[in-house]
Order: structure tokens, then sequence, then C-alpha cells
């Protein structure tokens, strides 16, 4: 039996990215504390848009997996925090996303394998996205 896709987007290097129902209710949402898996629900929306647009992919450090890194707007009470998004996607595994964390800071280290894509530099090359 084929596994029930959520969504698929497609990211800047034109890679069509799957997130699958399963991943989302059994990993994303199911292995985790009931407050964290709230925030990563509400950020879903913005976890699409984080692989349309990201503003970086590196590589994972393991092989063929990368991390899609964006911002996000938290909602907690009255106040809207912005927070680190990391999306990480398995090529390997027909581009699949495996999870994504949501943290209070950013610290990748581009020795796991460099840096794949920069919003910034595309853009200043006047590259459409």
């Amino acid at each position: 039996m084929e596994e029930e896709i959520r969504w698929i987007v497609t990211d800047p290097l034109g890679n069509d990215i799957i997130l699958k129902e399963q991943t989302f209710t059994e990993h994303i949402q199911g292995d985790h504390q009931i407050k964290d898996s709230a925030n990563r629900a509400a950020v879903e929306s913005q976890v699409k848009y984080a692989v349309q647009c990201p503003r970086f992919i590196i590589k994972n450090g393991i092989e063929g997996r990368f991390k899609y890194l964006d911002l996000v707007d938290i909602i907690e009470g009255d106040i809207i925090k912005i927070k680190t998004l990391t999306v990480v996607v398995d090529y390997n595994n027909n581009n699949t996303v495996v999870t994504w964390m949501i943290k209070r800071s950013i610290n990748y280290s581009t020795d796991e394998g460099g840096i794949i894509y920069d919003a910034r530099k595309r853009m200043a090359a006047g590259t459409d996205l």
C-alpha cells in the first residue's frame, strides 16, 4: 500500500519535496512533548514556505540529507517570538521531509558539507527564486 502524502512543494533548486502523513503524525507530532507538538503543528504552513523559499540549504552531515533553514514567528500568549526553523529533507528517500525543529537560536557550521543554497546570494545575482 502506498503511503499517503500530506503535501508536496517545490524547492528553489527544482526538487519536489514531500511530507508523508505517517511521518507527520508518528514522528513530527508523535515523538514529542505536547507543547512541542503543538508548536510543530502551528508552523506547518511556514514549513512549506521555508522549503519553497529557504534562507539557506546546507548539508546535514548524513549522506543525502539536507537542512532547509529559515525564521518563523511563534505566537505565545500576547507575544510573537521569532525563532529558527530547520527542516530536514532526505534526498535519498524520494526527497521526503524527515522532521523539522524550532529553536531559539541558530548555530550551524558549514564544515558538515557546506552551503548548497543561499537566498541572498541568489537574489544579489538577479536570479529568480
